[in-house]
């Protein structure tokens, strides 16, 4: 029955509106765009895997204080604003790899939420991710702090769409 809630909440429309072709790669991040988030971390990341996928599109759920300037400062991404309910899931579900750079949740709920949409995350061994993900099996944890690990964790899983499928599923 997950499997098939899930394939439901799975909406290539939505990913048609986002600007990812068939068989392109929607990179996600969902939660507050404020800078104790860490969030030119993700940026960083994103742009070596534009490198070698440069089909691929980020997508930002969420608002914060830095929304306007990260907009401003880079057209070529998605800020979709505050998602809720099934329209956060129907978000979440239709990624392709959440990336997640905070070290400052006291949980971060929102890992849990992408491993229960079925999409691969990177995180820093913390918090929820450091409890509910295992490593190459659900997606990367990667040393707290250590941003080259981040960084060569998520072009290594965006590169790599079979065993990307696999995590998901088995997330």
């Amino acid at each position: 029955q997950f499997l098939a809630d899930f394939f439901e909440r799975y909406a290539p429309k939505l990913r048609e509106r986002w600007g990812v072709a068939p068989g392109g790669l929607a990179v996600i991040y969902v939660g507050r765009i404020a800078a104790e988030k860490n969030l030119s971390l993700a940026i960083e990341a994103f742009s070596r895997i534009r490198e070698k996928r440069p089909d691929a599109r980020f997508v930002w759920v969420g608002t914060g204080p830095l929304a306007v300037r990260l907009r401003q400062e880079h057209p070529e991404f998605l800020f979709t604003g505050l998602r809720l309910g099934e329209d956060l899931a129907e978000h979440f579900a239709s990624a392709d790899l959440f990336l997640f750079p905070s070290l400052t949740e006291t949980f971060g709920n929102v890992t849990i939420e992408a491993m229960a949409s079925g999409v691969p995350t990177v995180a820093f061994s913390y918090g929820a991710a450091r409890v509910h993900l295992i490593n190459r099996e659900h997606g990367r944890l990667v040393a707290s702090g250590d941003d080259a690990a981040f960084i060569e964790a998520s072009v290594e899983v965006a590169t790599d769409a079979g065993r990307r499928r696999l995590m998901g599923t088995a997330a």
